[in-house]
């Protein structure tokens, strides 16, 4: 069930024309500086958008111009693990990862995932309670459960991949919030605006 559903979202998305990509992801963003959580927040967790995700480079830039303090995940392949380092510049301090997404390069300083306030979180699909269906690494499930417990967890996503669900299990982390183009969803509430 999952790989199918992975395989549909992800063919769906990388069929979107870059303008539809482009619009869509403007409209998602609109909403997520509207989110009180975001405007709060001062230490920010994004990732660079690759394969038709919402796009996040015109997010980080703004973060950036605004003084927030941005940071990016760095994906250790061998321990299956992220980590997170600081920017203060991009798309300058970023490095081709291992899966040929550009990370920060090892210059930029580690921070704990204790200290971040928001995660942007990136994923195939949602459904309203929050459960993502990511790419099958399980990278951020270990991630997201050292947080601080008020930091907001939000995932970007085209309305398209918000499903009736993504057949959590137990490992799985929900994020709090979910922002489509059309639509807020606050998992907590299950309810969206």
């Amino acid at each position: 069930m999952k790989k199918d559903l992975r395989t549909a979202i992800l063919a769906r998305r990388l069929a979107l024309a870059p303008v539809e990509v482009a619009g869509k992801s403007a409209a998602i963003q609109a909403k997520l500086w509207q989110l009180p959580a975001f405007r709060r927040a001062r230490l920010l967790m994004a990732y660079v958008a690759c394969r038709n995700e919402v796009g996040t480079e015109k997010l980080i830039r703004e973060a950036l111009l605004e003084g927030k303090r941005v940071v990016l995940p760095v994906t250790d392949v061998r321990e299956k693990m992220i980590c997170a380092r600081l920017i203060s510049r991009y798309p300058e301090d970023l490095v081709a990862g291992p899966f040929g997404i550009p990370e920060p390069a090892a210059f930029c300083p580690l921070v704990a995932r204790e200290e971040l306030d928001l995660v942007l979180v990136p994923g195939v699909a949602y459904d309203v309670k929050g459960y993502r269906l990511g790419y099958g690494g399980g990278y951020y499930d270990r991630f997201l459960p050292g947080l601080r417990p008020d930091a907001v967890t939000v995932g970007l996503a085209y309305d398209f991949q918000v499903v009736p669900t993504v057949c959590p299990e137990a490992h799985d982390w929900p994020v709090e919030f979910i922002i489509t183009e059309k639509r807020i969803i606050d998992s907590r509430q299950g309810s969206d605006r």
